[in-house]
């Protein structure tokens, strides 16, 4: 009997996730009184919208006369359940559009439904409520905007794209930031393709399977025929029908939970639920046709570089670079005194348009003459001239911080999306980036340390991992009470991307003393008077701040209790990791030192009567440390802390541990001394 009851229960869960995974009926326009009256989402209640239900699909179908084409349906329901969430109802669909070759937006289609007066009232989408604009030369957008959106509403929008591009199988996000009730997506496709498949985020699919089925293509060819007679060759048309095999993918999922943002990310875009899809090859050979691989290699990838007219044979027209090289390192014997010559001179004289490309916009020689031009212009001109005064340079392609990651599946150079330069000086790697007048060489700003990135070089491609050393911050403040008044000095040294980050904020002010002005008006705990800035123009160099300082809230004086707050300066007020869990990794992007010390002279008569207790405590791997220590020598107390990141990535099984690490540090740095009159 109880293996009967086991049986039995094993069967009710199998029934229960078959009908668990089949697809909700759900219909274009057909808007249920339920999903009109939703007030909130039973999972999400703090989200402002809901997609109740997003279709698509994408096949590929032989058209007579006009060969085989890929097509792109897409019909997507969402509930609107706040008022921030009525944005909803703007789409935006990105088309390829290059000349000839590009991609066809058909039969928009789209309705708001609402209530009105106990019934549901539909608006429909207007032509004049669909925009078209370039976003660059490949690119263009189109902008939906549906009527009479408010909260409550319930918005329906389908769309068709057409297309020969084969290459363009579009991708599937599962997971945006609103919650998802049910996604899916059909994928279909003749044995002729190839596609690679990836799935990326962490969500899982609740459906994934693929099956085949036989279909066949009829048409008709003019063919030669002889029928006897002194003239018998003739055309005639004959009926031809070729079969083969289509490859069908299903994907589904349910209940996907809104994606969030969280602090320190690199793009909430690497961890987005989706799959995608690349053209590994066409086979055509046994209908007599030809093969093509598209799957590639990076160092298939560097031989095309090499070849192309806007990146590896712009390398070769260097010409007009060897006077300036000569004129610029006249008089430098070292390589590493030519090496800062150059990437200074370019980091002057060039501006950056603020586009990031792996490929030039012109031709080397005139970018240098225009003194402006995008991110791969400006560093394959830096490699260019690098190379001119004799010190090996090679263009490295990656991909930004806000592009996401380069796929470790599949090299492709549609990952890509910017140029730096490694040089290599007396067997020393140097990463380059003349984009940034402020920053100093070896270093790279932080959209580029993202993973690793692709050292191009004329015998093929080798992987670059994308980092800098350690930026270093170092803090000292020494201060007393007087008539009640605490004041002192605060000297700062900055080294690295925080020493770039100072150069640009005082830039952005307009100079040393609208960024101290600045710094002394939004101040709330320190009063500034007197500022020195050292090296602010030496990029070699750390910056070094000077400041006389008083603190606003002094100590009433006389008073028999002193309460002293040590950290006056960057104290880490609040854990930037609040979420109770984290389902993707913690990326700081560069290692990081932070060193603080006080020095805190005990007024006459008083003693200590309390101090915080020291404390030094690591993460499991040591992958990041902090040390609290307070020593007491005759009349002064000395505080000082380390932070030290030396991982700059963390995985969600090691959260947990970074979360109690900040704990520790808030709880710490809030910890008061206490002084008790004699």
């Amino acid at each position: 009997m109880k293996r009967l009851v086991l049986l039995f229960l094993s069967m009710l869960v199998i029934s229960f996730r078959s009908s668990a995974q089949e697809a909700p009926k759900v219909k274009f326009e057909k808007v249920s009184q339920e999903e009109m009256a939703m007030k909130t989402y039973l999972n999400d209640t703090t989200a402002e919208a809901v997609i109740l239900y997003d279709e698509g699909s994408s096949y590929v179908k032989y058209e007579v006369g006009d060969g085989f084409k890929l097509t792109f349906e897409r019909f997507v329901r969402i509930k609107i359940l706040k008022q921030s969430g009525v944005s909803w109802g703007n789409f935006m669909v990105s088309l390829y559009s290059n000349g000839s070759s590009k991609e066809d937006l058909q039969q928009i289609k789209g309705t708001t439904s609402n209530y009105e007066k106990g019934k549901i009232v539909q608006s429909e989408l207007k032509k004049d409520a669909i925009f078209r604009e370039r976003e660059n030369k490949f690119w263009e957008a189109v902008r939906i905007s549906l009527p009479s959106v408010k909260v409550g509403s319930v918005i329906d929008l389908h769309y068709t794209i057409s297309t020969n591009l084969m290459w363009n199988l579009r991708t599937w996000k599962f997971q945006y930031a609103i919650p998802v009730r049910w996604s899916q997506y059909k994928v279909v496709y003749p044995e002729y393709f190839n596609y690679n498949h990836t799935m990326l985020g962490y969500h899982r699919l609740l459906i994934n399977k693929s099956s085949q089925s036989t279909e066949s293509i009829n048409y008709f060819e003019n063919v030669r025929t002889n029928q006897g007679g002194f003239s018998s060759a003739q055309n005639q048309a004959v009926n031809q029908n070729i079969t083969y095999q289509t490859k069908t993918f299903d994907y589904a999922a349910m209940d996907i939970p809104a994606i969030k943002t969280e602090p320190y990310l690199t793009t909430i875009e690497n961890f987005t639920s989706r799959i995608k899809f690349e053209l590994a090859s066409i086979n055509f050979l046994l209908v007599g046709g030809k093969f093509k691989n598209y799957t590639t290699s990076w160092i298939d990838i560097a031989k095309e570089l090499a070849l192309d007219d806007n990146f590896g044979l712009q390398l070769k027209n260097d010409n007009f670079a060897k006077d300036i090289v000569n004129q610029l390192t006249k008089g430098i014997d070292d390589t590493l005194g030519k090496l800062n010559a150059v990437f200074h001179h370019v980091q002057k004289v060039m501006k950056w348009d603020g586009s990031n490309s792996c490929y030039t916009s012109k031709n080397l020689k005139k970018t240098y003459a225009d003194k402006t031009g995008n991110s791969a212009d400006i560093n394959l001109l830096l490699t260019v001239m690098l190379n001119k005064a004799g010190i090996s340079a090679n263009p490295v392609i990656l991909s930004t911080r806000q592009n996401g990651m380069i796929s470790f599946a599949h090299a492709s150079i549609s990952d890509c999306n910017y140029v730096i330069v490694k040089a290599v000086v007396d067997g020393k790697p140097f990463l380059l980036d003349a984009t940034e007048p402020s920053l100093q060489a070896g270093y790279i700003p932080f959209r580029c340390l993202n993973g690793e990135g692709q050292l191009i070089t004329t015998d093929g491609a080798e992987p670059v991992p994308l980092q800098n050393t350690r930026s270093v911050e170092i803090t000292k403040v020494d201060l007393e009470i007087v008539g009640g008044k605490v004041s002192g000095t605060l000297n700062n040294q900055l080294t690295g991307l925080n020493a770039y980050d100072f150069r640009e904020a005082v830039k952005l002010a307009g100079g040393k003393q609208e960024f101290f002005n600045k710094l002394k008006n939004s101040s709330s705990d320190i009063d500034y008077s007197t500022y020195a800035y050292v090296n602010l123009d030496s990029l070699e160099l750390p910056i070094i701040q000077e400041y006389k300082i008083s603190l606003k809230e002094g100590q009433e004086a006389g008073s028999d209790i002193v309460y002293i707050d040590p950290i006056v300066i960057g104290r880490v007020r609040s854990n930037p990791f609040n979420s109770p869990q984290r389902e993707y990794p913690v990326e700081f992007g560069v290692p990081s030192y932070d060193i603080f010390t006080i020095q805190f002279k005990i007024p006459e008569g008083y003693k200590v009567d309390e101090l915080p207790k020291n404390l030094s405590m690591t993460t499991e791997d040591n992958g990041a440390k902090f040390v609290y220590q307070v020593v007491q020598a005759q009349n002064k107390i000395v505080v000082s802390l380390r932070i030290s990141i030396d991982k700059t990535t963390f995985l969600p099984s090691e959260y947990q541990g970074l979360k109690e690490f900040y704990n520790a540090i808030v709880n710490k740095e809030a910890e008061q001394i206490i002084l008790k009159k004699i």
